[in-house]
């Protein structure tokens, strides 16, 4: 089970991916590549972002040291998942928009910092 503070910072990046597709909706003036663009941008931010949770939270009531080893092994995971995802998607996808991928992306990541700011 995931913590519901983390599971707040993860429904904040679906949703701010959200309104990264519809802005790239709009501004790509309905072109669909800018909108699946942004929304495997902002994949490639929440599954590892969600993988790092289900790794790092999966322990509980166990010493410091076994923590902070499940945190090391959940951020290197999640790297190289994100690695991969881009990866993959600038390798099968052609006609991706580089913008909307990398909007997408940021739209989400920027969830883990307004996460910070905003109180549950």
């Amino acid at each position: 089970m995931i913590n519901p503070e983390v599971r707040a910072v993860l429904r904040l990046q679906w949703t701010l991916t959200a309104v990264a597709v519809l802005a790239a909706l709009v501004i790509g003036q309905g072109e669909l590549r800018h909108p699946v663009s942004a929304l495997i941008g902002g994949l490639a931010a929440l599954v590892p972002a969600w993988v790092y949770a289900r790794i790092a939270y999966c322990k509980r009531h166990v010493p410091p040291a076994v923590l902070m080893k499940a945190h090391f092994t959940a951020e290197a995971v999640k790297f190289c998942l994100t690695l991969i995802m881009f990866s993959a998607a600038l390798l099968f996808f052609k006609d991706l928009s580089v913008a909307g991928l990398i909007g997408g992306f940021l739209a989400a990541v920027s969830g883990y910092w307004f996460g910070l700011l905003i109180r549950n």
